[in-house]
């Protein structure tokens, strides 16, 4: 006698049926799904295409989103909005939390995967591997090898230490954009935290790596800013990866192209606090990153505790002692300006040397020969 499937099989062949229900609405990433509702015979989804969806993002944002799911009315408003027909598909069980019906948390773990969002606010980090192109293949693929551990580590690290992070990341061939998949502002404070954990990693890479070439000088770029995030899905049910591009992209793409090498560039940006209308600069913001990783405890590195991190914008000294952060204007290629700030991360661990992380004010100063 053969037992029925069980139920966990029965969700996974249920996915990969809704899967390619999507996939041939999505047709080859001409289109996006936007959202969708139960109905009597299945569902009802509304798709549109993506070149129309980006045309006029700026009346169609709530369609940017997170989550597909309208309940009621908010289907049909979107509908309208976007004066598009709803299509309902069926499905061989009812949408529900009851036995034999599909869980509505299954639909949307597919649907997710067919959607354009948008969002205003988030941190990403360009990652530039220094004189790539030079390197030998060999070389190339072990430098990527050890900046993708650095990563992965960092990432671990930073979770057992408290920080909500998941990175998501894209190759960039020489490099990466990093960001957190997680988004709002202690998602992006936890971000930069996270960041500082790489960097101190990397370092000690550096400083113990029997094979030098293996581990590659970088410069870095960090900002905050809106984005659009998309996915890859392949049509076998599985996904190919996920994009972003937008503002905050491209600022860090032209700010990282000035870069010197060992370089910490942060973009100038302000940021929304909560729901009122206060924002944080980028100066306010690194200051609560900083009082976030005081707060980390026992951060260890090769064995040994990192008592304190200095995470900080750089600029001349002032009569009183003190440095005030000086705002870098960099034009690019098209003629438009981009603003940025120097950064300078210092670790100070319990035996050995600090770890020293970015360039001086004095150092930038030299290079440019003022």
């Amino acid at each position: 006698m053969i037992s029925p499937p069980s139920p966990v099989l029965q969700q996974d062949a249920l996915q990969q049926q809704l899967h390619g229900i999507f996939f041939d609405l999505w047709r080859f990433g001409s289109h996006a799904l936007v959202g969708w509702r139960p109905s009597r015979l299945g569902i009802e989804i509304i798709t549109v295409p993506k070149v129309r969806l980006f045309a006029d993002h700026g009346r169609h944002l709530p369609v940017f989103s997170e989550g597909g799911l309208m309940a009621g009315a908010a289907l049909d408003d979107t509908a309208r909005l976007l004066d598009v027909q709803p299509v309902e598909l069926r499905l061989t069980a009812p949408i529900g939390a009851g036995p034999g019906e599909i869980p509505p948390a299954l639909v949307e773990r597919a649907f997710r995967l067919f959607t354009v969002t948008k969002t205003l606010h988030r941190a990403v980090l360009l990652i530039d591997i220094v004189e790539f192109s030079k390197a030998a293949p060999e070389q190339q693929a072990a430098q990527l090898t050890t900046l993708e551990f650095s990563l992965n580590l960092a990432e671990e690290m930073a979770r057992a230490h408290g920080l909500a992070v998941g990175f998501g990341r894209t190759t960039t061939g020489d490099g990466f954009y990093v960001w957190n998949e997680r988004s709002g502002l202690r998602a992006d404070i936890d971000f930069f935290c996270s960041v500082a954990i790489f960097q101190i990693l990397f370092s000690a890479l550096r400083r113990t790596a029997t094979d030098a070439s293996a581990v590659p000088v970088l410069r870095l770029c960090l900002s905050i800013g809106s984005h659009f995030l998309y996915h890859q899905p392949r049509k076998d049910g599985g996904d190919g990866g996920t994009f972003i591009v937008g503002d905050v992209t491209i600022q860090v793409a032209r700010l990282i192209g000035t870069a010197q090498p060992e370089q910490i560039l942060i973009g100038d940006f302000r940021r929304p606090l909560g729901l009122g209308h206060s924002h944080c600069d980028t100066e306010t913001f690194l200051r609560a990153v900083s009082e976030r990783l005081a707060g980390l405890g026992d951060l260890r590195v090769l064995g040994y505790r990192i008592d304190r991190i200095a995470f900080y914008l750089t600029g001349p000294r002032e009569d009183d002692g003190r440095h005030v952060p000086a705002l870098i204007s960099i034009t690019d290629k098209h003629g438009f300006e981009h603003r940025c700030f120097n950064a300078k991360l210092n670790a100070f661990a319990e035996q050995g040397e600090p770890y020293y992380c970015g360039l001086q004010h004095a150092e930038l100063m030299a290079g440019s020969g003022a």
